[in-house]
C-alpha cells in the first residue's frame, strides 16, 4: 500500500486510522513503544511515542507473523506449497474472533513454524515464505 497512512485515535481495543481519506477501525496490539496492527492482510508497526497521531507505520514484508496474541486454530499451507499474494496460511483466534493470515507476497512455504492448538505471541514468524 502506498497511501499515506495517519493515525487519529488509539483506544483500549482498536485503532482508528486514515488511510488515503477514508477512516478505518482496526484492532492492535501494543508491545513496549511499538503497535502492531494488520490491514487489508498486511502487518504494520508503528513506533509510538508522544506525538502518535503522526507516526508512520511500516510495513513488514514477507510477514507471516502473528499480529496480536492468539491460538493457531488451522494451518492451510504445507511446506513446498507456492502461494500468491493474499493466500490465506493460517487461521489465528484472538480477541475472540477468526483473523486469517495471509501471505505478504507471492513465494514458497519453506518453513511451518506453529501447529493447531499451540499460543503465539505478537511477531511470531508462522509460516516462512
Amino acid at each position: 500500500m502506498n497511501a499515506p497512512l495517519e493515525v487519529l485515535d488509539v483506544y483500549a481495543e482498536e485503532i482508528h486510522l486514515r488511510i488515503d481519506g477514508r477512516i478505518h477501525v482496526v484492532p492492535y496490539v501494543i508491545q513496549g513503544t511499538t503497535v502492531s496492527f494488520v490491514f487489508d492482510g498486511e502487518t504494520y508497526t508503528i513506533d509510538v511515542n508522544e506525538k502518535a497521531a503522526r507516526a508512520k507505520a511500516r510495513h513488514r514484508d514477507h510477514s507471516a507473523s502473528a499480529p496480536m496474541p492468539g491460538v493457531v486454530l488451522k494451518i492451510l499451507v504445507k511446506v513446498g506449497d507456492v502461494v500468491t499474494k493474499g493466500t490465506p496460511l493460517v487461521i489465528l483466534e484472538a480477541m475472540k474472533m477468526e483473523h486469517a493470515i495471509l501471505a505478504g507476497s507471492d513465494g514458497t512455504v519453506t518453513a511451518i513454524n506453529c501447529s493447531e492448538g499451540e499460543m503465539v505471541q505478537p511477531g511470531f514468524d508462522l509460516v516462512t515464505l
